[in-house]
């Protein structure tokens, strides 16, 4: 029977789902549960049952049912990094929500007073973590991840789901490239793992205060808390319910979600006796100035939740567990963070430090900074500045009368040069050396990495989308900085080497910074088809199989001719799709040179070298010429011409050997009209 059942309503259920996202990201998850796992649908079954014998045992008595709650706070420094008072009024409103004991119940029309219910909810930050440590029920992690935030937030920081209610604070949510902002989503009960039970929320949808939208009153979390306790919207369905409708009696139908209160809306006229839109109810999408109410069914549905699924977070037992039992409160010993304001800064550059720590208030600190000035320091953010180029580390040392606790981040602040490395006429990355100069960078993701496979030459860089780099991953890689004063006309080219995997679509973005890395102006952004270089998809990790799986791009700089210390940065955004390969940047003036338009003919042999090679010119005409050796940093390592080249044969010998190391070297022939460059590999 079971069976039989859940396939009559596979295709029901799906199309229930059928409405416009806008700030709830629920209904979303749900329907993607549901595609993975059709038998969810028989779980949704049993608690439409559960409701009705819940229902039908008539008002519960008694005290509260108390819930402990842990907030993650995920964060990269910035506003989304919430006050414990922005926390603790959020508190007051779940639980002013959940026992309607909220002074906008005055604004509940006459008509539905009647229904009006008290769910009999309170909801405590867990003083007690899941190692018996004291805590205040906040958790601060520093993670890109709170930026376009999905399900995988949720790893940076999880306590046990069974017996607390996670909540994740974050920037910003994905919306899977749709329009429109997610303001929360919650995980139905039942409809996903317990590592990732639990409700995320925008940090400016927190309480009411700070940070938090003045106008939503906080009834975002109360909207997605809801959620979390088995209810539906109240137009999940439109006006004609079916099976994966709400499933609330005294709810009327709604065919759509209302944006605004509309206390005069009455768009399903299918009900009897025939109610207007109960916009004022929290699971609705109107505004929280109008958001004031629960119903009795929907108090049945969250009540079934709880003697059912989430039966042990409320229990004494787990009251004791997560130390929420009593009332009272005993001051915790600090847990000791800290960021930068500034993790990627140019010699002689202020760094700021914040003082992150949390779980009891700060008495004293202690922070040391080796390498920068000063190297120790007492104060809340101190600012450090560094005199030589590095990786440097911090350590934080937060103190109160309960204790003390430190953290370090190590290898934390990049510090590079103020003069540009490269200041020749061009600069050129080709990933053939080990000791190329770009610096890659990763938050969470699987990072760029040399490939043992190139457009020209053996190398190039590439960054593995295919095999477990999160959706969201951001990796990136700097060149060296370059002083563009000696280009005219700037571009910068690269050969790209992609192609598509079936649905997920993989970005690649290029950024500039003439203020090392203060601020960054984006001047390439490609993704999937457009990205491509090999059409159609693959379904196994992709390998350029030759120059012709390959494409070359080319981005203009000519912004930037006056730039002493112009970076540039790479940057993949992850969708889990297929692997990107990068090789032979350049950044110089035009590369549309052809050997006529040169008047020249080059060849150089034998390359690669080991003693000695030749450089072979084969002149058209008299022409002023010059002619440098530069290694790949664009440092001039041999001068071998300047002066006025004769029509004919020219050959110019290369001591190899007085190069210096081995690596990859660059030749350059330079005319007043022209400019072609070949790559010299030395073998040592």
């Amino acid at each position: 029977m079971r069976v039989a059942f859940i396939a009559a309503f596979v295709t029901l259920s799906l199309g229930s789902f059928a409405q416009s996202h806008h700030w709830c990201g629920t209904d979303r998850h749900i329907e993607a549960a549901v595609e993975r796992d059709p038998s969810l649908i028989g779980v949704y079954g049993d608690l439409l049952r559960i409701t009705e014998e819940v229902k039908a045992q008539g008002e519960r008595g008694g005290g509260p049912r108390i819930i402990p709650v842990v907030f993650h706070v995920i964060h990269t420094g910035g506003p989304e990094n919430i006050s414990k008072a922005q926390i603790e009024d959020q508190i007051r409103i779940l639980n002013e929500d959940f026992s309607r004991t909220n002074p906008d119940t005055v604004n509940t029309r006459e008509i539905f007073k009647p229904v009006a219910a008290n769910p009999n909810v309170e909801f405590r930050l867990a003083k007690l973590d899941p190692q018996g440590n004291c805590t205040e029920g906040i958790n601060r992690v520093y993670s890109a991840l709170t930026n376009n935030a999905d399900d995988a937030v949720k790893a940076v920081s999880y306590w046990n789901s069974t017996r607390y209610f996670n909540v994740w604070v974050v920037n910003s949510i994905d919306n899977d490239g749709e329009a429109g902002l997610v303001l929360g989503y919650a995980q139905f009960p039942g409809f996903g793992g317990a590592t990732t039970d639990g409700v995320v929320v925008r940090a400016d949808r927190v309480g009411s205060i700070e940070f938090a939208v003045a106008g939503d009153k906080g009834r975002t979390l109360t909207h997605e808390t809801g959620h979390w306790l088995g209810l539906m919207h109240t137009f999940q369905g439109g006006c004609t319910g079916g099976f994966f409708g709400e499933g609330v009696d005294d709810t009327p139908p709604v065919a759509e979600a209302n944006f605004n209160c509309g206390f005069n809306l009455n768009s399903c006229t299918n009900d009897n006796p025939d109610l207007p839109d109960m916009v004022e109810n929290y699971m609705d999408y109107a505004s929280g100035s109008c958001m004031n109410m629960f119903t009795l069914g929907q108090n049945s549905r969250m009540d079934g939740v709880m003697v059912g699924s989430r039966a042990l977070i409320h229990s004494g037992e787990n009251l004791a567990f997560t130390g929420v039992g009593s009332p009272s409160s005993t001051p915790c010993a600090p847990i000791a963070e800290f960021y930068a304001e500034q993790t990627f800064v140019c010699t002689g550059e202020t760094v700021t430090y914040r003082d992150d720590s949390y779980n009891g208030e700060v008495a004293s600190r202690s922070w040391e900074f080796p390498g920068g000035t000063p190297e120790t320091s007492g104060e809340a953010d101190p600012q450090v500045t560094y005199s030589q180029p590095g990786l440097y580390s911090a350590t934080l040392t937060a103190i109160n009368a309960q204790g003390q606790a430190t953290a370090t981040r190590t290898e934390y602040v990049r510090v590079i040069s103020a003069t540009a490395d490269v200041s020749s006429f061009f600069l050129q990355e080709d990933f053939e050396s080990e000791e190329d100069g770009y610096i890659a960078l990763t938050d969470f993701g699987n990072g760029w990495e040399r490939a043992s496979v190139g457009f020209t030459g053996a190398k190039s860089i590439y960054v593995n989308n295919f095999s477990g780099n999160p959706v969201g991953a951001l990796d990136e890689f700097i060149l060296p900085s370059v002083d563009m004063r000696n280009i005219g006309n700037p571009k910068l080219y690269f050969k790209v080497a992609y192609r598509t995997r079936s649905g997920l679509s993989d970005q690649l973005r290029i950024f500039v910074s003439t203020n090392c890395g203060q601020s960054w102006s984006m001047r390439y952004n490609k993704s999937g088809n457009s990205l491509a270089s090999v059409s159609g998809n693959q379904g196994s990790p992709f390998t350029p199989a030759g120059q012709n799986e390959w494409k070359e791009e080319d981005i203009s700089l000519s912004n930037f001719t006056n730039a002493e210390h112009l970076l540039v940065k790479f940057q993949n955004r992850s969708d889990a799709g297929n692997n990107i390969y990068v090789d032979d940047i350049r950044i110089s003036g035009p590369l549309s040179v052809t050997d006529s338009q040169l008047n020249m003919e080059l060849t150089l042999s034998p390359n690669p070298a080991t003693e000695s090679t030749w450089l072979r010119l084969v002149a058209q005409t008299n022409e002023r010429t010059e002619i440098t050796v530069t290694d790949i940093t664009g440092r001039e390592v041999a001068h071998l011409y300047d002066g006025t080249l004769a029509q004919g044969v020219h050959n110019f010998p290369i001591n190899v050997m007085a190069l210096g190391s081995g690596g990859v070297y660059l030749i350059a022939v330079q005319t007043v009209t022209a400019r072609e460059v070949l790559k010299l590999v030395v073998a040592k």
